[in-house]
Order: structure tokens, then C-alpha cells, then sequence
């Protein structure tokens, strides 16, 4: 999951009667260029709507922190923010003001592609990416490369070599290269490729997006530097993060955008330097590249198979529920709610709460059709999968 990143609020400076969208932003380079690119689209959709509290100096933008009077609607990090239904209250004068803190990584809350390149223009030089004959392969470990963000896993060295055998084109690993176990595989891999260390997030977000042919792993840098280029091809992974199957606040694939070939892996999670060779290995037969048109299907019409919660209620587990759901606990705890149960029935399942443990990690490295079936949308999550077909075929959530 991701976990906020909070910059400090900037000191009010001035008072508004307009319509304001004010923004509490969250992560580093990418996410906050995203979370600004979402308030654009919301104040395009209510005339004289002002954005504040934005800083974000790499590219020269900054709105002042407004003061101004309600009503508020405040939407917080874990929640999907819905601009239509903000802008229709905003534009009756429901609410008139928004404070959001969030990540918004949902393709429906841009702007057209366009729009934003005058928003986000580079002083690094306009040559700076790669040409035609190359496949630049931007490069995300560091604090990932040990597993310590579950849905942002490795991309496998496997799919780097299909893809070059494929395209017969001269592979580029840039990015965050330092030596490895990982990084050591890909030298050996592609002792004829081109390694480069980053040089800074402009100048590698200006290489990235100034090239014709891109990998995009999981990495919202590298999906949004590629996402602004006017790249030929861009190869992306349907993996971790970048699976709404597998994290269900982001959507970022660009569907029917000619430029993406899509690479539909297992749902999967980043795992122990020490085990990713070997877990790459296993999986890579399951991934396949998947047409637009079938992608967008499958998504849209998942889960394809019904989530009954009769057959929820057989596995729920009370103290699990009530851990895993302080909100829950505190309101059962205060005697506003009789049990976990009971807010399960009434809300938890249509939320999409889970009501007895899974250990993914587990589930999905012991029962690999079961992390192909639930990425590919036949199930809402490993919690489903378990009470529609796992238990049927002798499956465990969780290790004996």
C-alpha cells in the first residue's frame, strides 16, 4: 500500500469567496505531479475555482494556501475522490470548498494527455531521450528491490529479454542501478546494454519521456514520464500496483492509447531479494499480452463471477475483523454497533472489507491459478477466490 508522504501545509496568505480545491499533498516527485494534475481537472469543471496550498518546485508551480468559508467536503488518502459529484456540488454552491488529501491515480480524474504538457515543461535539453533503435528500460529498486512495499514488485529480467528478442531493439537500463542482486542479473542477462545511474529526477524523467521505446514497471515516476512522452511504443506491466484487481483505488492504464502494448501478469507482490529470481521464474509462463479491448472487458466486468455473502459470513472471523478495522472497533468498543459482524452485513461487504485473513504473499506463490484468476478479473480478490472455488479445491488462506 502506499503510505503518505505529507508536506507541510504552506501559510495562509490570502482570503477567498471562490470556489476552492484545497490540497494536502502527499509522496514525492510523480504522485504530487498526478495530485495536481487531478486539481486541474476538478477546477476545469467549476468556473473560478482556485487551487491552494500546491508547491511543487521542480516545476515552478505554486498556489498560496487559501482561506475561505464552507461548507466543506473533505476526502481523505484512502478514499476515491469523485470530481463529477464535487464539481455538481460546488458549481449548486452545496459545498465551496474541497480539502483533499489523496493520490487520485485514476485514469477518469486527468485531463486529456495534451493538456498538461504546457503544465509540465522541462529546462532539461529536448534531446534528451533515446532514439528509434533503442528500448530504454527504466530501472526501479532502491527501497523497493527487498520487498518492502507489497505491490510494487520487481519486473522480472524474463520479460525484459521477450521484450528485446521481440523487438530486436538495443535495451537501455537506467534509473536506480546501484549493484544488486537484481541489477546483477540484468547485467549478466544483457552484457551488451547500455547501464546508466540516475542523474536526478528531472533529468531522468526528461530521458525517459524524451524517448521512442519504454518499459514502464511499476513506478508511477516512470508510468507518468512515459504516459507525457510521445513514445512509439510503451510496453506496460498489468502488475502490482498497476493491477486494479490488485489495488483497487488505482487505474492507470491508459486504455486505447495506440502507443501501449499490455503485459497481464498474476497478481503478485514484491518479495525478498534473495527469492526473486526464482519467483520470476514460476510466474513468467503465466504472463501474456493482452489486447486493449479484452483488458478493458475483463475489468469492466469483473468480478465475473458472483460474491455471495452467505459464503462470506461462513469464514468471518470477529477478532480478525476488529483489528484489521479501527473504525469498526472503536464503534462496536463505544456500543454504536452490536459487533464487527453486524457492520460487515450492512457495509463491510459492499466495501469490499475483508472479513477473515489471507496471507497473499502465501496464497499466490502455493496456488499460482488462483493469482492468474483474480487478475484477470474472474474474482473481486484472494478473499473471494477462497470462499467461491479455494476452499472447494482444498486450498488454505493462510499456511497450516
Amino acid at each position: 500500500m502506499l503510505t503518505p508522504d505529507r508536506v507541510l501545509p504552506m501559510p495562509v496568505d490570502t482570503v477567498s469567496d471562490d470556489p476552492v480545491l484545497h490540497l494536502t499533498l502527499l509522496g514525492k516527485f510523480a504522485n504530487q505531479m498526478i495530485e495536481y494534475m487531478v486539481a486541474l481537472k476538478l477546477a476545469s469543471l467549476v468556473p473560478g475555482c482556485r487551487i491552494s496550498n500546491v508547491r511543487i518546485p521542480h516545476w515552478n508551480i505554486e498556489h498560496p494556501a487559501i482561506d475561505s468559508s464552507g461548507p466543506v467536503a473533505r476526502v481523505g488518502p484512502w478514499e476515491p475522490i469523485d470530481l463529477r459529484a464535487l464539481a455538481n456540488a460546488l458549481n449548486a454552491g452545496q459545498i465551496r470548498r474541497v480539502e483533499w488529501s489523496g493520490y487520485g491515480q485514476q485514469m477518469r480524474n486527468f485531463l486529456p494527455r495534451d493538456d498538461y504538457q504546457a503544465v509540465f515543461v522541462s529546462d532539461q535539453p529536448q534531446d534528451a531521450g533515446f532514439g528509434s533503435e533503442y528500448l530504454v528500460c527504466p530501472v526501479r529498486a532502491g527501497d523497493i528491490v527487498d520487498g518492502a512495499y507489497g505491490d510494487y514488485p520487481l519486473t522480472p529480467v524474463e520479460l525484459y529479454a521477450e521484450l528485446v528478442a521481440q523487438t530486436g531493439l538495443q535495451p537501455v537500463f537506467m534509473g536506480q542501478t546501484e549493484p544488486n542482486a537484481y541489477m546483477g542479473r540484468l547485467r549478466e542477462r544483457f552484457p551488451r546494454a547500455i547501464f546508466l545511474d540516475t542523474r536526478g529526477p528531472m533529468a531522468d524523467f526528461a530521458l525517459i519521456r524524451g524517448s521512442k521505446n519504454i518499459v514502464v514497471g511499476v513506478s508511477t515516476f516512470v508510468w507518468l514520464a512515459a504516459w507525457l512522452s510521445h513514445a512509439d511504443q510503451i510496453f506496460m506491466t498489468v502488475s502490482g500496483l498497476f493491477n486494479p484487481m490488485q489495488q483497487r483505488l488505482v487505474n492507470l492504464l491508459p486504455l486505447g492509447d495506440p502507443r501501449y502494448r499490455f503485459w497481464l501478469f498474476p497478481i503478485n507482490y514484491g518479495v525478498k531479494l534473495a527469492s526473486h529470481a526464482e519467483w520470476h521464474q514460476r510466474m513468467m509462463p503465466y504472463c501474456r499480452l493482452v489486447p486493449h479491448e479484452l483488458l478493458r472487458r475483463q475489468l469492466d466486468e469483473a468480478p465475473r463471477f458472483h460474491r455471495d455473502l452467505a459464503a462470506f459470513l461462513g469464514e468471518f472471523d470477529e477478532r480478525f475483523y476488529l483489528a484489521a478495522n479501527a473504525d469498526v472497533a472503536a464503534a462496536v468498543g463505544s456500543g454504536a454497533l452490536p459487533s464487527g459482524r453486524a457492520h460487515y452485513i450492512t457495509y463491510g461487504f459492499r466495501e469490499y472489507r475483508h472479513p477473515f485473513p489471507v496471507d497473499g504473499y502465501w496464497y499466490v506463490r502455493h496456488y499460482p491459478m488462483a493469482a492468474i484468476e483474480v487478475a484477470q478479473g474472474d474474482y473481486a480478490d484472494l478473499n473471494h477466490h477462497y470462499v467461491a472455488i479455494g476452499k472447494a479445491r482444498g486450498y488454505r488462506p493462510v499456511p497450516p
